[in-house]
């Protein structure tokens, strides 16, 4: 068990430089999954995020807290549907 925390710590250390290189290493554990959750994914909505497994054990309010604060830094951006006009997906900012 000890090597297996052993590296595990070594890949948080390479996840923990990744971030830092790619500018998200100030950001909040949540909004980096969100983050890497839209940029990986087609259509993202709230719901979406919400009906994940992953999301479950985050509050509603903790998600619309992060995405509106991805939203305001001008990390992510909402895109309008165009098949169903009410729907708003996320999309990452390359």
């Amino acid at each position: 068990m000890s090597k297996a925390i052993h590296n595990l710590f070594e890949i948080r250390k390479s996840l923990e430089r990744f971030e830092q290189e790619v500018g998200i290493s100030n950001l909040s554990d949540l909004e980096k999954s969100i983050i890497e959750f839209v940029a990986s994914s087609k259509e993202v909505t709230l719901t979406v995020i919400t009906q994940t497994e992953y999301f479950q054990k985050y509050s509603l309010s903790s998600i619309k807290r992060a995405v509106n604060n991805l939203i305001e830094s001008d990390i992510v951006f909402q895109e309008i549907s165009k098949g169903d006009r009410r729907a708003r997906f996320l999309v990452f900012k390359d």
